[in-house]
């Protein structure tokens, strides 16, 4: 079932805002699933020095518009990437990935999209060009319709 629909959320329980604007944050909060990004959190070890990289699976976007990531990582150096899909397998992309600013240490960085172009799914990536490896914290997800 899509993440936006019609049924009451009295019904059943969704990480979903109600208002004139449904988002959903799929990372936190009571009886959100760490698994919908499709492997292990980054937050749950490093990633490798220099060109180490931790890839989401593929995500669907169930009519979401919006996405925002952010992350804190411990090493300078690295970004967020955002590759959206025109299917929901991941197969076609819809033009270049977008990037978040380099990492400065310790300090919380994110990357947007939401300029209306259409997409079905979407995958993360985060890179560490640091000479150490990165541990990531603070990760965050959030789907909107706006």
């Amino acid at each position: 079932m899509p993440l936006v629909g019609s049924q009451a959320t009295g019904q059943y329980w969704e990480p979903v805002s109600q208002g004139p604007v449904a988002q959903v944050d799929l990372l936190s909060g009571p009886g959100a699933n760490p698994n919908l990004v499709g492997v292990t959190l980054p937050t749950t070890g490093t990633i490798p020095a220099t060109s180490g990289t931790w890839v989401s699976g593929v995500i669907a976007s169930d009519g979401f518009k919006s996405i925002s990531v952010g992350a804190t990582s411990n090493q300078s150096g690295g970004t967020i990437t955002i590759q959206r899909y025109l299917d929901r397998a991941g197969l076609i992309p819809v033009g270049a990935p977008i990037a978040s600013g380099a990492f400065v240490a310790a300090t919380p960085q994110f990357v947007s999209v939401n300029d209306g172009v259409a997409f079905q799914s979407f995958k993360i990536t985060i890179a560490n060009t640091a000479g150490s490896a990165a541990t990531i914290t603070n990760f965050g997800l959030l789907l909107s319709a706006a």
